[in-house]
C-alpha cells in the first residue's frame, strides 16, 4: 500500500488539476459526468429486439412481462429493461468550454447511432464506384433525425466523417474519398484458386477476409464507447465464409426451429447445403477470430445491415449473400441483396433499427467453456414480429482478458492515429497550455479524467487502486510520423475517503511535451490499465 504522503500528494494534484479545469467553467455544475456504472467482472447479456407488426412498423406500447428470454432453451431472468427510439436524440448537457480545453464526451445523447461501412477491400472495383455514387446520393437527399458516422474499410478501419446530423458535410465526405486499389479487387489466379471462389466470382481472397475480420473487430470497440444500439450499415460484396462454424444456420431459418440437444448445444432439424459451397478447413482456420468479432458486437450493441454492393449482376453470389444473411441474422439487423437500389436499401436499414427494445439478463449457466449459445425471445402478443441477435460465445472472461491484455499497446496506437475516430470508453477533459516559462517551455496537457468511466480494483482493506496511461501524440504538417510523449503511468492506491472525493471530481494525469515551432495535431488519449478501455480526442495547437 502506498505511504500518506503519496496520498496526500495524489490528492494535491487531483485538487490543482480539476480546479485547472472547472476554474475554466462558468461552474462545476456544467461539467460532463458519464454517468456508466464501475465496471465489473459480472457477465450481463444485453439482447436488443426489434418488433414489428404486420405491416413492418415499430411496436412500441410493450414492456417486460410481454417477454420471455431464453438461452440454450432456458429461462432467464430479465433485469433491465428499456425501450428506445430515434426521437430521443437530443444534444448532450455539455458545458461551454474555454478554447483551449478539449473534451472526448459525445455531443448528443442518443439510444440510437447509425454507421455506415464503405468496403474497399472485398469486392470489384466497379462495383465500390457504383457503391460509392449510391451513398453519395443517398446523402443528397436523406433527412437524418440522428447521429451518422461515416467510415472506409480499408487495411484498417478510416473515419471518414465522425458522427453528425448533416448529410450535406457527409456527402462531401464521401466524394473527396479516393479508395485504395486492394490486391483482391481483381481477378487473379490467387483469387480463383482461393477455397472462398468455390461459386461465382468474389474478387477477394484470404487475406481480406482476415483483414476485414479483424477491422470489423476494431470497428466494435470503438463503437462500444457510444451506449446504445449501433446500425452499422456495410456497404460491400461481402465474402463466402461460414461466420459461425460452431453452429451453422442457413439463412432464412427461423431461430424458434432451434432445439437444444443432450450435451445442451444448438441443433438444426434438417441438413445445411452451405457446406458444398465453402470449404469446412477454411473456416475454422477463422473460427477462433470469429468468435473474437461475434463478442466485440455483442459487447458493443452492434447490429449488422449488410448492402450487397454488388447489386444485381451477371455472376451468383448465393455464398457471398449466405455470409450477409448469416452475419445479419446472428446480430439481429437485416441483409439487402438483389437490387440495384442502394441508396433506398441503406435508408430501408437506418429506418428498420430506429426503435427496439433492449432486454438484459446474467446467464444461468456459469460455465465459460467457449461454446456458442442460442438466445431466443419470445412474446406473448400475437402478430408482433421479433428480431435479436441469434446468440453469443460463452467466453471465459478472464480468458479474454489475458488475449485483451497481449493486444492493448498496438490497440491504444492505432487509436491515436489521425484518421482512427475518437473513442469515448474512457472520457476526459485535457486543458493544453503552449510551451512558457510557467510550463518549463514545454507542451503542457492536463487531463482531468471522468472516474465514472474508469475500473477501480478493491482490496480487501477498502483501498480502491486505478492506473491509467495518459499520452501526447503531435502531428506536424507532413502529418506523418507524430511526436509523442512518454506515455505516463498515473497509479494511485486510494483511500475511501479520498476515492469517494475524487469520484466527485475526476482522476487526474499529466503529460508534457518538447515540441519545436510550428502548427501541429495534437491527438490525446486515455488509457485504462484495468479494464483495456480507452479515449482519445483531437485538437491542435500552434507552438510559437
Amino acid at each position: 500500500m502506498r505511504t500518506a504522503p503519496l496520498l496526500r500528494t495524489f490528492y494535491a494534484a487531483l485538487f490543482l488539476t480539476s480546479s485547472f479545469l472547472l476554474a475554466q467553467s462558468s461552474s462545476q455544475s456544467d461539467v460532463y459526468q458519464s454517468q456508466a456504472r464501475l465496471k465489473t467482472s459480472t457477465r450481463l447479456v444485453v439482447v436488443d429486439v426489434v418488433a414489428t407488426d404486420g405491416k413492418g412498423d415499430p411496436v412500441p406500447n410493450l414492456n417486460a412481462d410481454d417477454f420471455t428470454v431464453l438461452e440454450n432453451g432456458v429461462p432467464q431472468k430479465i433485469s433491465n429493461f428499456s425501450f428506445q427510439h430515434s426521437g430521443q436524440v437530443k444534444p448532450a448537457a455539455m458545458p461551454q468550454l474555454p478554447s483551449n480545453v478539449v473534451t472526448n464526451a459525445p455531443p448528443f445523447e442518443s439510444g440510437v447511432l447509425d454507421v455506415i461501412l464503405f468496403d474497399s477491400v472485398n469486392g470489384e472495383f466497379s462495383s465500390q464506384a457504383y457503391a460509392k455514387d449510391q451513398l453519395a446520393k443517398f446523402f443528397s437527399t436523406a433527412k437524418l433525425d440522428r447521429p451518422v458516422a461515416l467510415f472506409a474499410l480499408e487495411s484498417r478501419v478510416r473515419m471518414l466523417h465522425d458522427f453528425t446530423t448533416d448529410a450535406a458535410a457527409l456527402k462531401t465526405a464521401i466524394e473527396k474519398y479516393r479508395q485504395t486499389v486492394q490486391g483482391g479487387n481483381t481477378e487473379s489466379f490467387e483469387s480463383r484458386e482461393s477455397p472462398f471462389a468455390t461459386k461465382g466470382d468474389y474478387h477477394t481472397n484470404e487475406r481480406n477476409i482476415e483483414t476485414t475480420l479483424n477491422q470489423l473487430n476494431a470497428l466494435s470497440k470503438v463503437l462500444g464507447g457510444y451506449p446504445g444500439r449501433k446500425n452499422l450499415i456495410w456497404l460491400s460484396e461481402s465474402f463466402p465464409l461460414d461466420l459461425y462454424p460452431d453452429s451453422v444456420i442457413p439463412a432464412g431459418v427461423n431461430i424458434s426451429d432451434f432445439r437444444v440437444d443432450s450435451n445442451g448445444r444448438p441443433v438444426r432439424a434438417d441438413p445445411d447445403s452451405f457446406s458444398t459451397m465453402v470449404s469446412e478447413g477454411a473456416s475454422k482456420n477463422f473460427a477462433a477470430l470469429v468468435k473474437k468479432v461475434a463478442e466485440s458486437m455483442m459487447k458493443a450493441q452492434v447490429a449488422v445491415y449488410p448492402v450487397d454492393a454488388a447489386g444485381v449482376g451477371k455472376n451468383d453470389h448465393l455464398a457471398s449473400q449466405h455470409t450477409a444473411n448469416d452475419l445479419a441474422q446472428r446480430t439481429g439487423g437485416r441483409a439487402f441483396h438483389n437490387t440495384n437500389d442502394l441508396a433506398g436499401s441503406m435508408q430501408a436499414g437506418i429506418n428498420d433499427g430506429g426503435s427496439y427494445y433492449t432486454l438484459s439478463y446474467y446467464p444461468e449457466n456459469k460455465k465459460w467453456d467457449g461454446q456458442f449459445r442460442v438466445i431466443q425471445v419470445k412474446v406473448r402478443n400475437g402478430g408482433v414480429t421479433l428480431r435479436h441477435r441469434l446468440g453469443y460465445y460463452a467466453i471465459d472472461p478472464e480468458k479474454a482478458d489475458k488475449e485483451e491484455t497481449s493486444r492493448v499497446a498496438e490497440d491504444f496506437s492505432r487509436a491515436l492515429m489521425l484518421d482512427s475516430p475518437a473513442i469515448t470508453s474512457v472520457r476526459f477533459q485535457a486543458g493544453v497550455m503552449t510551451p512558457s516559462s510557467q510550463t518549463g517551455n514545454k507542451l503542457l496537457v492536463n487531463f482531468a479524467v471522468d472516474p465514472h468511466t474508469l475500473q477501480f480494483q478493491r482490496g480487501a482493506d477498502g483501498v480502491q487502486h486505478g492506473d491509467i496511461v495518459c499520452v501526447i501524440w503531435a502531428y506536424g504538417k507532413n502529418r506523418e510520423k507524430p511526436v509523442s510523449s512518454p506515455g505516463g503511468s498515473s497509479k494511485a492506491d486510494l483511500k475511501p475517503e479520498v476515492f469517494d472525493q475524487m469520484m466527485q471530481r475526476y482522476y487526474p494525469c499529466k503529460q508534457e511535451l518538447q515540441l519545436k515551432h510550428g502548427e501541429y495535431t495534437l491527438k490525446l488519449g486515455v488509457l485504462d490499465r484495468n479494464s483495456h478501455l480507452m479515449g482519445t480526442a483531437i485538437t491542435s495547437v500552434n507552438v510559437q
